[in-house]
């Protein structure tokens, strides 16, 4: 074969092995973004997540947060983040959104009766219910 056309397959391997490596890690190793909002009964924690990104945002997919497998291709970012809905007490992580545009698709965090928990429009998850009756340290326990 020709060397140059091995060369120019090993880098689009390259890339492309580079690309599906980056899907992972841009939420792996996102960075926390401002500050968590707790719930108000102290059970639930919501923290936005600004994503690890070292490929151009032109190069990174934007899937609309409610719709299932549909992206789009090139967008162009203003604020690209996701959030994470995490047990306050257990940091285990409840629920998170995909990434997507905050600046367009943000919204105002609300905590509903039923448990469920948005930002905007956005599904987070159900919040965690009833932990400060399992805490050791509440003061129904002492």
């Amino acid at each position: 074969m020709n060397k140059k056309f091995l060369t120019t397959l090993s880098a689009c391997i390259s890339l492309v092995g580079l690309w599906f490596a980056s899907e992972w890690w841009e939420k792996g190793l996102a960075s926390p973004w401002g500050e968590a909002k707790i719930s108000p009964d102290g059970c639930s924690r919501v923290q936005a997540f600004k994503p690890f990104w070292l490929l151009p945002d032109k190069l990174h997919r934007e899937f609309a947060p409610n719709e299932n497998g549909k992206a789009e291709w090139f967008p162009t970012w203003e604020l690209p983040g996701f959030y994470r809905l995490y047990n306050h007490h257990t940091n285990l992580l409840i629920g998170e959104t995909v990434i997507y545009d905050l600046a367009f698709s943000g919204g105002r965090l609300s905590w509903h009766r039923s448990g469920d928990v948005y930002v905007g429009l956005t599904y987070l998850g159900k919040a965690a219910s009833n932990c400060l009756e399992k805490q050791p340290d509440s003061p129904s326990n002492l």
